[in-house]
């Protein structure tokens, strides 16, 4: 029986893995394993290697659609499983998996399936939307069955389950992706922006997406009518997808009364402990939001909707409050409502950082991701060193 000793992990950007998987190759290299990152080249791929992980390139970008450049980054992954002996490759995002998984073919590594959201192509009904469906279900129903499956949320373990139907072979696992460090996002440290006791901040973070919400923050913001407030957004625009906003249509929203776009934020732990509540109003194909957990870790309540990637941690009337529909002055009286209620606020906030550290903490979700490695590597026992 072939031994673990090299794994690879793929995704569609180095961000991806630096921001969301490091811990895991960390953990990896703990157990002995020699760990090899695989991703188009961006800012964050000269970082691997400050953290003692190889990298290695490909060329691979999310809105082409050349089956020939689709091809080329297929050879380009198989060529690097066979001159480094890959034995495990770790696919993440669902261009990862379907151009991995053909990488691997019969004779290539094992391979492990992460699916962090269904994304852009399963979070709506246009017609657009629809064909594309129609032209990935056949291809994962191909590629999921080859490995274990990791998804986030109750919701894309139906729908993974329902596109392998017959042919799944090994077990769908659910897991809060790769889990966060509950000591570094927590209520104790510095800030990010000095508080005011008399101003109840709101914050909205990630992707700058339309099915993300970050319209409906500033919609709902415009719509506000409550306690003196103030109204951040962080992140960026993602040129790689189709749903991203422009720069010129953020610009024109901080021309709403307190609304600041902050751009880009590395330090996020510092940024939570500034503010007062997290609104997260996604209705797009997510896993379960990175956000939502460190926000939760630092105690924060949570305004979010009522998709399965989000009831997974945010209950109405404990966690927070919940949208249930695409409404600005809905979610601006949901904000009102957590503004003027400072008690309410807190004991949310207490009960959030509960759920975090017993269900997100990222040692407890790593060692669960490495005994899903045993299903194809039986005798091989992940002791951290």
């Amino acid at each position: 029986m072939t031994k673990l000793k090299t794994i690879g992990y793929l995704a569609n950007t180095s961000w991806f893995l630096y921001h969301f998987r490091l811990a895991d190759m960390k953990a990896a290299q703990k157990c002995g394993l020699r760990v090899i990152a695989i991703a188009p080249e961006d800012e964050y791929s000269s970082r691997f290697q400050e953290e003692g992980v190889e990298f290695f390139p490909i060329s691979m970008k999310r809105r082409d659609i050349s089956p020939l450049r689709k091809w080329k980054t297929v050879r380009q992954i198989r060529e690097i499983h066979r001159r480094e002996s890959i034995d495990l490759m770790h696919h993440f995002t669902l261009e990862a998996i379907l151009l991995g998984t053909l990488a691997a073919g019969a004779s290539g590594p094992k391979v492990v399936h992460s699916v962090a959201g269904m994304g852009f192509a399963f979070s709506g009904n246009e017609l657009s939307k629809r064909f594309l469906r129609a032209f990935l279900r056949p291809l994962l129903r191909w590629c999921l069955p080859r490995g274990p499956v990791i998804v986030e949320n109750r919701g894309d373990r139906a729908k993974v389950m329902q596109i392998m139907g017959k042919k799944r072979r090994y077990p769908v696992e659910q897991l809060p992706g790769g889990g966060i460090d509950v000591d570094l996002y927590s209520s104790e440290g510095g800030l990010a922006i000095e508080k005011s006791p008399e101003t109840v901040r709101f914050l909205s973070a990630g992707r700058l997406l339309r099915g993300k919400g970050a319209g409906l923050f500033a919609k709902a913001a415009k719509e506000y009518q409550g306690p003196s407030a103030e109204f951040f957004l962080a992140g960026m625009p993602d040129e790689g997808s189709p749903g991203s906003y422009t720069v010129k249509e953020i610009q024109e929203w901080t021309r709403i009364p307190g609304f600041k776009w902050l751009g880009n934020v590395e330090d996020v732990p510092s940024l939570l402990r500034s503010v007062d509540l997290l609104v997260h109003p996604t209705f797009y194909g997510e896993g379960l939001p990175r956000i939502i957990m460190e926000a939760q870790s630092c105690g924060l309540p949570i305004i979010t909707t009522n998709i399965p990637a989000c009831a997974e941690a945010v209950e109405d009337g404990t966690h927070g409050w919940v949208l249930d529909r695409k409404d600005p002055k809905l979610l601006a009286e949901l904000m009102a409502q957590a503004a003027s209620d400072a008690g309410k606020r807190a004991e949310m906030g207490e009960r959030n950082r509960a759920l975090a550290v017993e269900k997100f903490d990222e040692e407890k979700v790593i060692r669960r991701t490495l005994e899903v490695y045993r299903n194809h590597f039986p005798d091989w026992n992940p002791e951290i060193n």
